[in-house]
C-alpha cells in the first residue's frame, strides 16, 4: 500500500565488563534512545542506582533487529565505577560477556513526494490508541458503512454554536481516503468522490484493515523535506520511542495533532496543543478508555517535557550524504525509497555529535578572540577508524543539521603542506635518505632569464640553513622541502601521490611540492589514512551491511586492505608526524606528548586551516576557512589544530605504538642539530629510528660515551682497506 523508505541506523554501543563507559555517558545514550528513567518495569525504561560498588542500571532493553541477528527483550543489571563497566549480568544473575543497545535511527530515504512512514502491523497497534481515535474522530466507526450522516449534523451543529470548527464530520474512513487519494480541496466534488469511495473501501475491506491503514497514513506533521506519516514515525518523531510505549497524554497529544498538524504543533504552539490535548483526554474518560485516576494524573502532565526535539533520531545530513551516495548507485532511489531496507553504517553518534560541539565552540571562540565577524566561520570535519577506514562522524559545516553544501565531501581546496609528509616518504624510499639526512634549508638558486621564477620562502621568513630531514619536515620547512623534492624529482613526487589517494597524477609544477594541489576532507582523510593503518589502503567505508524488509541479509560490505608503503617507512613517517606534535607545527596542541601523529596545513595566503592527525584508533581531518576563498589568517595551528584538540578531548586517546624495525635502532638527538645528545647536555631531545651503524656525530657540550667511543672505534676500522 505504500512505499517504505529504507532506515539508515548508527553503530549500536556495545557494553562489556572493562568497557570504558561514564554513568552519565550511558543515562545520555539511553535518554537518546528515548529510555525512561522509571520504576515501570517494561521495555523501554531503566533505573539507576548509587552505591559504594558504583552506580547501577537496570535496564529493560527492547527488542531488536540488529544486522547478524534478532535480540528478544532483555532485562540486565550494569555497575559502572570510575568510568568502567564492573558487572554486566541478565536479571536472572547469569553474567553476559556482551551486550548492545540498539541501533539509533539516524535518517531514511525517502520518496521524492516525501513520505517518510514507519510501518505499524495490527499487533503493533496498542488498543488504547485504536478506542481514543474512535471515540475523538470517529465514534460509530465500528457501525456505519464509511459514512456517518447524524455525524456530519452533530459536527455541524456544535461548530455553528462555538463560531469556529470544533469537530469534524468526516469518518476515519473518509480521512483515509482523503490522505491516500484526493486531494486537499475544499469543493463539493471533491467531498462526493470522498464519501462514495468511503463507502467502496468500508464494503471492500473490514474494520481491522481500515483502521491499520489509517494508523499508517495519516499526516502528523513536517521536518524540513520530509513529512510525518503515521503513528509508528510520530511517536518516534514527538517521543523518541515506539508507538507501544506511549503514555495516555501523549497518546491523546498524537489525536490532537491530526486535527491540524500545523495548528497544534506541540514545538511551535504548546500551550494551544495542551488545550486539545486535556479535551481528548476529558474524552477517553468519557468514553472509558482511561479511569478518573489516570485522567487526573494525565492531565498534570506538561507538554513541554515531550514535545522538544528528540535526540536520538537527529538526522545528520553530511554523513547521509555519503551513505546516500554509495547506495543510490547500487540500488537506485525507487527502491530504496520504497522496498522498507535497513541500512547498517557506521556512524557512531558520540563521535558524531562531540565533533559537531568541537566545530561550534571552536569557531565561536576564535572569531571572538580575534574579532573576526561571528558566524562567517566555516569547518569541516571526517572521523574515520584509524584502523578499518570506518567513517565515524562526517561534519559539513557549522550549521551540522543544515542540509546544503557538505564541506567534508564537496568543498575542494589546496592542502598547503599536508602534502609534505608523500615529498618525505618519496625521500625516505630511496636508500640515500633517514630521517638525520641533511637538507639545505636555503633559497632556492635563481634561474636566469626567468623574472618570475618560483621562489618559496618559509612560513616565518627565516632561513636555517642545514638542517636535518626530520626537522625539516616538523617545522614544516618550506625551503628544505623544495630543495628535496627537486633533488628527488617532482614527477616522483607526483607519481607516489598518485598511488596514495587513488587518483589520477596531477601537474607535475614545482609549487606541488608545497601543496599546490586541491583535495577535499574526505580525500585527505583516505590519504593520511594510509600513514595511520601502517602503510595499508582502506577505502572510507560508511555501511556495514543491508537488509531486506524481512530482516534477511542483501549485502555485507566487507573490509578491503591492500598495502602501499612498505613497514620500514611508513614506521619512519610517523615518527616524523609524531615529531611535529611533539616538536614541529603541531606543538600547541594540548595532546603534544600523547603519542599523536598529525601534520599541519596552511595554504596560500592563509585562505585554508588543516589538520590530520591519528592515535591507535581514531583518524581526524579538519578544514578551517570562508566559503568566499578569502583569507582567514589562519594557520593550520591556530584554526583547525584547535577544533581537532576540542574533538580529540572528548576521545579516549591511544598513543601511536611504533616500534623500529629489525634494520633500525632508536638514536636519542637534540631536535635542532639533529646531533646525538642526552640530558645533560639538551632539553630537546627526541629519539629516532635510523638505519643500523648510521654515524650520528656528538652534540656540542655533550660528553662522549662508551658506546659512543665503541662505535667511532668501529666505524674507523669498518673504513680501513
Amino acid at each position: 500500500m505504500w512505499s517504505i523508505p529504507a532506515r539508515v541506523y548508527a553503530q549500536p554501543l556495545e557494553l562489556y565488563t572493562g568497557a570504558k563507559i561514564e554513568a552519565e555517558a550511558l543515562g545520555t545514550e539511553l535518554s537518546r534512545l528515548g529510555y525512561l528513567r522509571t520504576l515501570e518495569g517494561s521495555p523501554g525504561s531503566y533505573s539507576r542506582a548509587f552505591s559504594s560498588s558504583g552506580q547501577t542500571f537496570q535496564i529493560y532493553l527492547r527488542s531488536f533487529q540488529f544486522s547478524d541477528r534478532f535480540r528478544a527483550s532483555v532485562k540486565i543489571s550494569l555497575t559502572i565505577k570510575n568510568g568502567l563497566v564492573t558487572a554486566l549480568s541478565a536479571s536472572d544473575a547469569r553474567e553476559i560477556p556482551l551486550i548492545r543497545l540498539e541501533a539509533p535511527v539516524i535518517g531514511s530515504v525517502f520518496p521524492s513526494h516525501g513520505e517518510d512512514r514507519i510501518i505499524l502491523g495490527p499487533g503493533n497497534v496498542p488498543e488504547i490508541l485504536v478506542n481514543t481515535l474512535i471515540a475523538v474522530e470517529d465514534k460509530h466507526f465500528l457501525t456505519h458503512p464509511g459514512f456517518d450522516l447524524m455525524g456530519i449534523v452533530r459536527a455541524a451543529w456544535v461548530n455553528l454554536r462555538a463560531g469556529h470548527i470544533e469537530q469534524g464530520g468526516s469518518t476515519l474512513t473518509q480521512q483515509l481516503v482523503k490522505s491516500y487519494f484526493l486531494d486537499n480541496q475544499r469543493t463539493i466534488s471533491r467531498k462526493i468522490r470522498e464519501l462514495i469511495m468511503a463507502v467502496i473501501l468500508d464494503a471492500r475491506f473490514s474494520k481491522q484493515q481500515l483502521i491499520n491503514a489509517y494508523v499508517n497514513e495519516i499526516y502528523l506533521g513536517q521536518d524540513g523535506a520530509r513529512a510525518i506519516h503515521g503513528f509508528g514515525l510520530g511517536s518516534q518523531y514527538y517521543f523518541n520511542k515506539p508507538v507501544r510505549e506511549l503514555a495516555p497524554h501523549e497518546i491523546a497529544l498524537l489525536v490532537t495533532i491530526i486535527r491540524g498538524p500545523s495548528y497544534y504543533n506541540p514545538r511551535r504552539h504548546p500551550q494551544r496543543a495542551l488545550e486539545r490535548r486535556n479535551r481528548v483526554l476529558g474524552q477517553m474518560l468519557a468514553a472509558g478508555i482511561i479511569n478518573s485516576a489516570a485522567h487526573e494524573q494525565e492531565v498534570r502532565k506538561p507538554i513541554s517535557n515531550t514535545a522538544t526535539v528528540r535526540k536520538g533520531g537527529g538526522y545528520y545530513p553530511a554523513f547521509m550524504d555519503l551513505v546516500r551516495k554509495k547506495l543510490v548507485l547500487e540500488y537506485g532511489q525507487d527502491i530504496l525509497s520504497s522496498r522498507g531496507y535497513k541500512i547498517f553504517t557506521t556512524l557512531n553518534p558520540r563521535i558524531q555529535e562531540a565533533a559537531q560541539n568541537a566545530v561550534f565552540k571552536t569557531l565561536d571562540t576564535i572569531e571572538k578572540q580575534r574579532s573576526l565577524t561571528p558566524g562567517e566561520l566555516q569547518a569541516a570535519i571526517l572521523v574515520s577508524n584509524s584502523q578499518t577506514g570506518e567513517v565515524q562522524a562526517v561534519v559539513g559545516g557549522r550549521d551540522a543539521g543544515f542540509q546544503g553544501f557538505n564541506r567534508a565531501i564537496n568543498a575542494v581546496r589546496p592542502i598547503g603542506s599536508l602534502i609534505k609528509p608523500v615529498v618525505y616518504l618519496t625521500a625516505l624510499e630511496q636508500p640515500e635518505y633517514h630521517l638525520l639526512s641533511p637538507l639545505n634549508d636555503a633559497p632556492l638558486p635563481p634561474i636566469p632569464d626567468q623574472k618570475d621564477a618560483w621562489n618559496p620562502k618559509n612560513f616565518d621568513g627565516k632561513v636555517n640553513g642545514q638542517v636535518s630531514l626530520a626537522r625539516a619536515m616538523s617545522d614544516s620547512l618550506n625551503l628544505a622541502t623544495a630543495h628535496l623534492g627537486l633533488k628527488i624529482g617532482v614527477q616522483n613526487v607526483a607519481r607516489r601521490f598518485a598511488g596514495l589517494t587513488q587518483q589520477p597524477e596531477q601537474s607535475q609544477y614545482p609549487s606541488f611540492l608545497l601543496g599546490a594541489v586541491e583535495m577535499s576532507p574526505m580525500q585527505v582523510n583516505e590519504l593520511y589514512g594510509v600513514f595511520a593503518s601502517g602503510g595499508f589502503h582502506t577505502p572510507l567505508r560508511t555501511v556495514v551491511e543491508v537488509l531486506n524488509e524481512t530482516g534477511s541479509p542483501i549485502k555485507r560490505y566487507p573490509l578491503t586492505v591492500n598495502q602501499l608503503i612498505s613497514s620500514d617507512n611508513v614506521m619512519q613517517l610517523n615518527v616524523l608526524l609524531k615529531t611535529v606534535m611533539s616538536h614541529g607545527t603541531a606543538k600547541s596542541s594540548r595532546f603534544r606528548y600523547s603519542g599523536v601523529a598529525g601534520k599541519t596545513g596552511t595554504s596560500d595566503n592563509s585562505r585554508d586551516s588543516w589538520f590530520s592527525g591519528f592515535d591507535n584508533q581514531f583518524l581526524s581531518t579538519v578544514w578551517v576557512g570562508y566559503d568566499d576563498n578569502r583569507a582567514s589568517n589562519l594557520t593550520g595551528s591556530n584554526g583547525a589544530l584547535k577544533v581537532w584538540d576540542a574533538l580529540a578531548a572528548t576521545l579516549d586517546i591511544t598513543p601511536l605504538a611504533i616500534q623500529p624495525a629489525l634494520d633500525f635502532e632508536s638514536v636519542v638527538v637534540d631536535y635542532h642539530s639533529g646531533k646525538r645528545a642526552d640530558a645533560s647536555c639538551s632539553n630537546n631531545l627526541i629519539s629516532l629510528p635510523l638505519p643500523r651503524n648510521t654515524e650520528v656525530y656528538l652534540h656540542s657540550g655533550c660528553t662522549p660515551s662508551l658506546q659512543d667511543i665503541g662505535r667511532r672505534v668501529k666505524q674507523w676500522f669498518q673504513k680501513q682497506p
